[in-house]
């Protein structure tokens, strides 16, 4: 039996909000347990009496329940009241303490033992983890886990690359047989298997020479100077690419990495005519052109356009397509594709039979299964609603600002703010604020320092910075927007 003593909560779910039902509960829960109206050792009512009181199935609460456990809350047996974590001051030191409810005023993040309050963490690049955690995803697992484990062909699982295959056909409009997919660890273990492939054809006659937007993702250029390529920077607009300035001739490079879809960091769509210009281009100059598709579905405002790929001719094309789960699921997913045609997907795979194959048959099983659900489509879905709404926080928080410009933001998990302060006085202007930003400076790359891969700030005028939203639940979100707004001025 239950104990009679599980406390009446005062809890309030909205059905009409960006997030699911169970994550509501659970974050309730938690904001209980940080104002001390939860203490350690206290019962919760029984998932049915619960579901019963809230109007919502038990399912819902059987969630939350279990989320709260897998991050040490609660614990709970068999035949016995689930409870918060008796040891829960070890495992949350701030969530053990009990502090006054104020659920009028502003939010109070826990304070440091110096009496500074804790950053917020508004780096750009972290989805949401939390929205995934759903009944179909814990059965892809469960599934997964009780598959023969034989070894997987090395371009990957053939059911998940039908699945992959069929996920871009409706969702990006890509039709491409399944053949055409390979499997990779992420994004930028898909470009490594390609920079790999590449300069290994040049038999050490000269470096490989790739060409990046500028500005452009600094981790992808990175991973291209440390496999021993020099970057050849490539001018962006507000629309995307230049295409009107790609070099041509000796100063081409080999690979160029495009961001078509949804430039990074500036957020343009390239129009189709200059993704015309690029395909023209890149056929002339024998360039191939590796379009990294990272984050596409989080779209805000209007509809995405097809693919540069679905414009490419699929036999003898010009374009590798790059794609991730990282950014919709998780990073730590670890698992990509890419799209390529007949002649470079051979050379790609035998690159990939003297390297392995990066992914485990367990993460494959799971996400076949789980895209075989249409959950994906759901979770999707589920995040638009919850990113869309926590962009609008952006807007509205940092949107009128009279020294600050935040760049358009129709889609994705990031904004830049662009103000008339250098930007080294900005970053510690941030700094003082305990909000930790990226900067804005390693997102350009400067023609003298293309060998090495350093930046510069692009634009004179003023320094400019990237930070995250994505991650953040709304009062933490509106606590980093406000003290963005004091550091910005």
């Amino acid at each position: 039996m239950r104990p009679a003593s599980a406390p009446e909560l005062p809890v309030a779910l909205d059905r009409g909000g960006p997030l699911g039902l169970p994550q509501q509960l659970a974050q309730a829960v938690r904001a209980l347990i940080e104002q001390g109206s939860l203490r350690p050792g206290d019962p919760l009512p029984s998932t049915r009496a619960w579901a019963a009181r809230l109007e919502v199935s038990r399912g819902t609460v059987v969630a939350a329940y279990e989320q709260l456990a897998a991050e040490g809350y609660l614990v709970g047996e068999a035949g016995s009241a689930t409870r918060i974590n008796p040891s829960l001051p070890a495992a949350h030191p701030a969530a053990g303490r009990p502090r006054p409810a104020n659920p009028t005023g502003p939010l109070r993040l826990p304070r440091r033992a110096s009496g500074r309050p804790a950053a917020i963490d508004m780096l750009p690049g972290q989805p949401a983890t939390d929205l995934l955690r759903t009944p179909a995803w814990r059965r892809a697992w469960r599934t997964a886990s009780d598959v023969e484990l034989a070894p997987l062909p090395i371009e990957g699982d053939a059911r998940l690359r039908r699945r992959i295959a069929e996920h871009y056909r409706r969702m990006r409009g890509l039709s491409r047989d399944a053949d055409r997919f390979l499997v990779t660890a992420g994004g930028r273990e898909g470009l490594s298997l390609v920079l790999q492939t590449l300069h290994s054809e040049l038999r050490g006659a000269r470096p490989l020479r790739v060409g990046v937007e500028s500005p452009g993702y600094p981790s992808l250029r990175r991973a291209a100077t440390r496999l021993g390529a020099e970057l050849v920077p490539l001018e962006v607009d507000r629309a995307g690419l230049r295409t009107d300035l790609l070099p041509s001739g000796g100063a081409r490079p080999d690979l160029a990495i495009v961001t078509p879809s949804h430039q990074y960091p500036l957020g343009g769509s390239l129009p189709v005519d200059r993704r015309l210009e690029l395909l023209e281009w890149a056929q002339r100059e024998g360039v191939l052109l590796l379009e990294d598709d990272y984050d596409s579905e989080l779209r805000y405002v209007g509809q995405p356009l097809p693919t540069l790929t679905a414009l490419d001719d699929p036999e003898a094309g010009t374009v590798a397509l790059l794609g991730t789960f990282s950014k919709t699921m998780a990073p730590a997913l670890g698992l990509g594709m890419l799209c390529a045609s007949g002649a470079l997907r051979d050379r790609l795979l035998a690159t990939r039979a003297d390297l392995g194959t990066p992914v485990s048959a367990v993460v494959q099983h799971a996400l076949a299964d789980y895209l075989a659900s249409g959950e994906l489509h759901r979770h999707t879905a589920r995040v638009r609603r919850a990113y869309r709404h926590r962009r609008d926080l952006v807007l509205e928080r940092l949107g009128e600002l009279p020294a600050a410009t935040v760049s358009p933001m129709d889609g994705g998990l990031h904004a830049v703010i662009r103000t008339g302060m250098p930007e080294e006085a900005l970053l510690d202007a941030c700094a003082r604020a305990r909000v930790r930003v990226s900067p804005g400076a390693a997102y350009w790359q400067r023609p003298d320092t293309a060998a090495n891969g350093e930046a510069d700030g692009g634009e004179s005028e003023g320094g400019s910075i990237v930070i995250g939203y994505a991650h953040l639940a709304d009062a933490e979100l509106r606590e980093g927007l406000d003290r963005l707004r004091r550091a910005l001025g």
